[in-house]
């Protein structure tokens, strides 16, 4: 069957339209140069242009797709147990669904206006200090490539498709008429949508969302690490309980994302290569405190590594510390990718022969090339920095409380997982900060978000001295 012919193509309702065209004239209002076909010809003229659609896989095309996801079985390719309008699902499945839908919508909308914060600087040629010596080290080490146009371009086209992916969830939402129907006297469909057009930079449902890009580096990171957790979601949600959600992700998925993906590996290969061949006034430890400050986040859009269990089987594949576990052994193979691209880089090798120096600086502790371990990158800990969903939360419980697992436990830990004690006890918050500023970037300690930890989580009272789960 060919490709087109495995999809089928619907439009918004006309009221959600207008409500997406505004919100793009408000928040993305350089769209029309990527649709552009000039434009987009110029630098991606063996790519088609994107598709402003809501773009739905039809039953005969959908299990070639679902069978690769991760974690398939023989029922998620299968469309022949789902429900195909929302008024079928009981009460806490339908809840469960909108929870899951509005976070992926909200995700969408919230990376456009994260990428912004970048491509403005870059077509405003108002780069200055940071980022200007990024882009010039690129060039100096890389005169044939990632030129600044280039980039800049790349971002818009992640947030055209970003758009549309958020189309896709407003089609999930609001061509079935029965997801609007009242339910305790509530239009949640409507008002889901309302409340998605109205959140700002730093109101979206996950962390990872509200983070500012204050730096190509965020953009290359965010797009490798942050984009490769949505990448899971696409394809666990290939099992989804209501159809039109599981129908909506092999062309997210497998034509969208993908691009994503790769903009972010690119560029940070380029960011290593430049930081290791001195190509600006940056080093590799300012791209690893960028991995340090990302990952975390990452890692938390699982949700709860106890949790899933109700989720499984029903709305995704897998539950949530399964996916994780797969992720993380992703993302070591990315930062090995980058590795190997600074081997090469410095060694003037092939890919197989850097292999070998790699083994030799991080598993024999050599000196090779002029590289030591301390030149390369390294994946943090699963421990390191994290404020919801850390698996040993669930060894505690709040005073008083008869339930283990609390939604934050102040257990710090360094990059590599080793907790961080003073006489047998963690050491104060204000000595942890201390540690924080020594290992996340410089611009994040003076960002929105990092006044969030601090008042949400790290210096919140409500949070007490949670006792041991075993305790009485």
């Amino acid at each position: 069957m060919p490709f087109l012919d495995q999809f089928r193509i619907e439009a918004l309702p006309q009221k959600w339209q207008d409500e997406g065209k505004h919100w793009q004239e408000t928040y993305f209002p350089e769209m029309p140069e990527v649709l552009d076909r000039p434009n987009w010809s110029r630098y991606y003229p063996e790519t088609p242009m994107p598709r402003l659609s809501v773009i739905m896989a039809k039953p005969d095309g959908f299990g070639g797709f679902a069978q690769k996801v991760v974690g398939a079985t023989s029922a998620t390719a299968s469309l022949s147990n789902r429900l195909w309008t929302a008024d079928k699902m009981p009460d806490a499945q339908f809840m469960t669904a909108l929870k899951i839908i509005r976070a992926q919508a909200s995700t969408e909308l919230g990376s456009i206006q994260q990428h912004r914060m970048v491509y403005e600087q870059l077509d405003g040629g108002s780069l200055t200090g940071f980022d200007k010596e990024i882009v010039e080290g690129i060039h100096r080490t890389d005169p044939t490539g990632h030129r600044l146009d280039a980039i800049s371009f790349s971002k818009k086209r992640v947030c055209v498709e970003e758009l549309r992916h958020h189309m896709q969830m407003a089609g999930v939402l609001t061509l079935d008429e029965t997801f609007d129907k009242a339910r305790w006297g509530r239009h949640w469909a409507t008002e889901t949508m309302e409340e998605l057009f109205a959140m700002k930079p730093g109101e979206h449902v996950l962390d990872a969302f509200n983070i500012e890009f204050k730096s190509l580096m965020d953009s290359a990171t965010f797009m490798s690490f942050i984009d490769r957790v949505g990448k899971f979601q696409l394809e666990m949600q290939h099992h989804f309980l209501y159809g039109p959600m599981a129908i909506s992700m092999p062309w997210m998925r497998f034509l969208e994302e993908s691009y994503h993906l790769a903009a972010g590996e690119t560029l940070m290969k380029a960011i290593a290569v430049a930081a290791t061949l001195d190509g600006g006034n940056f080093g590799i430890a300012d791209l690893q405190a960028t991995l340090n400050m990302w990952y975390p986040r990452g890692l938390e859009m699982f949700g709860s590594e106890l949790g899933g269990d109700l989720v499984k089987g029903v709305f995704k594949t897998l539950k949530n510390a399964e996916a994780q576990a797969i992720y993380i052994d992703e993302v070591l193979g990315k930062v090995k990718d980058a590795n190997l691209a600074i081997v090469q880089a410095r060694a003037r090798c092939s890919r197989e022969e850097a292999e070998a120096v790699l083994r030799r600086i991080q598993e024999e502790g050599e000196t090779v090339h002029g590289l030591t371990k301390d030149d390369l990158l390294f994946l943090p800990d699963r421990r390191f920095f994290r404020i919801r969903g850390l698996r040993e939360f669930g060894d505690y419980r709040l005073a008083g409380s008869d339930a283990a697992g609390v939604g934050y436990v102040y257990l710090p830990c360094d990059v590599h997982g080793r907790p961080l004690v003073e006489d047998g006890k963690p050491i104060e918050r204000a000595a942890y900060v201390d540690y924080l500023r020594t290992v996340l970037p410089a611009r994040y300690m003076t960002s929105r978000h990092w006044e969030f930890v601090k008042d949400e989580f790290l210096f919140n009272e409500k949070w007490g001295a949670p006792q041991p789960a075993a305790s009485r």
